[in-house]
């Protein structure tokens, strides 16, 4: 009987990296494969920030935001984790997420080219933060464009 076997499996990932913020620059974390879809991404005060105008955001080259809006970094105890609520997701794991009608725009970044996972501290600290990005996601054999 044709069309009851899979095509293809997909390869389920999770990935750890830890960063050092690095001023108002940005990071760049992770080189994201072709054919990968990015389902969620988290990241967890290794070191707390200290100083002002003190936000981390995680994103890629088409959206700085992307994965996790303004977090505010400083003063964060070692272990807060952001990304976690959805008040603090960005457009790709929280896009247009009616919570009413359970309708949603997406809830994943589907990569059919490459990209890249970048942070950004807009921490002019004392203390720069050091963050672990945890990134949940699976590769796909082919995706078409």
């Amino acid at each position: 009987m044709a069309g009851t076997n899979p095509i293809n499996t997909l390869a389920p990932f999770a990935e750890v990296f830890q960063v050092d913020g690095n001023g108002t620059t940005a990071v760049d974390v992770w080189d994201i494969p072709k054919n990968t879809i990015i389902t969620g991404v988290l990241c967890e005060v290794v070191v707390a920030a200290t100083g002002s105008a003190n936000n981390i955001i995680v994103g890629d080259e088409d959206d700085d935001n992307g994965y996790i809006l303004a977090a505010a970094v400083c003063g964060a105890t070692v272990g807060t984790i952001f990304g976690d609520e959805m008040d603090e997701r960005g457009a790709y794991t929280n896009a247009g997420l009616d919570l009413a009608s359970l309708q949603h725009g997406g809830q994943w970044k589907v990569y059919t080219a490459k990209n890249t996972l970048r942070i950004d501290c807009s921490a002019d600290g004392t203390i720069e933060p050091t963050v672990k990005i945890y990134v949940f996601g699976y590769r796909v054999p082919e995706l078409s464009a």
